[in-house]
């Protein structure tokens, strides 16, 4: 299990204290917590201080978030290949990879917009395999709902290094039967048992990103691992979206089809297809 988190803060929360509330969300909305102020500044959980000029600084920054540790401030992000960022929302955060957006937020939450996917799924108990970790908010609801294993795979070390100082991703730590892999899902889910899972939760990255994981020798990988009467959800974007001129949605559609899957379905609200095998 992983320590305590620092606290975190965000602009909302900077803006709070400076106004002087005594209780503000110190892990980004989950819980509350009363803060003590003294001459130099004011005293966070775990005993960890800051000053008035940084909570000024920090008030600036609306689409950041930063935790407090060893008396420092630090943004809660990664500079690697690319630039990761935790970004703040109405719920659990998002996770940004140079400055695009993984998760759904205009008009939904990232962990609103996972619950969703995981009731057009009709997820209940079971085995479950995510393709994509992510933040881990898909792996860690499937939990909550009463799947018995979760196999999420994520291809990005710094992606879980940012998960790791997100208080909403806890669980993908704490949770019984969470296994955490981590590649390329087209390659790492050879490894895996043929039809052992009742679910696939399958939300790759655009199609002009992760081409490969939009193909029918994908498509029929992920059937191998599914037991008949299986599930799929497979985020696809807005329907009509294209790549080179291609329509993505009509040709998943169409792949899925291919593959064997029955009861292929859009689903407006979540932006994916259902599909089940026979």
């Amino acid at each position: 299990m992983p320590q305590r988190l620092p606290p975190v803060l965000t602009a909302d929360t900077a803006k709070k204290l400076l106004d002087g509330k005594t209780e503000v969300s110190l892990d980004l909305g989950l819980t509350t917590t009363k803060i003590k102020r003294t001459k130099n500044g004011i005293t966070l959980a775990l005993g960890e201080n800051i000053d008035q000029e940084s909570l000024g600084k920090i008030a600036e920054k609306e689409n950041a978030v930063y935790f407090v540790s060893g008396g420092k401030v630090y943004q809660a992000a990664v500079a690697g290949k690319h630039f990761y960022k935790l970004v703040p929302t109405a719920g659990a955060p998002t996770l940004e990879i140079d400055g695009i957006r993984m998760h759904r937020t205009k008009e939904t939450t990232p962990d609103m917009d996972t619950a969703r996917k995981l009731d057009r799924l009709r997820l209940r108990g079971g085995a479950m395999l995510d393709t994509c970790t992510g933040l881990g908010y898909t792996a860690i609801e499937a939990v909550r709902r009463g799947a018995e294993q979760v196999v999420t795979v994520e291809l990005e070390p710094h992606v879980l290094l940012i998960a790791r100082m997100n208080p909403w991703s806890r669980g993908l730590w704490t949770g019984r039967g969470v296994h955490k892999l981590l590649g390329d899902s087209f390659h790492v889910v050879d490894g895996l048992p043929e039809g052992f899972f009742d679910y696939v939760v399958h939300d790759p990255p655009r199609h002009s990103h992760a081409g490969h994981l939009y193909g029918g020798e994908f498509y029929r990988k992920l059937w191998g691992l599914m037991r008949p009467g299986g599930r799929l959800f497979h985020y696809t974007g807005e329907p009509g979206s294209r790549y080179r001129g291609v329509d993505v949605g009509r040709g998943v559609a169409s792949r899925l089809r291919e593959t064997g899957f029955i009861g292929v379905s859009y689903h407006e609200d979540v932006r994916g297809f259902t599909a089940v095998k026979p």
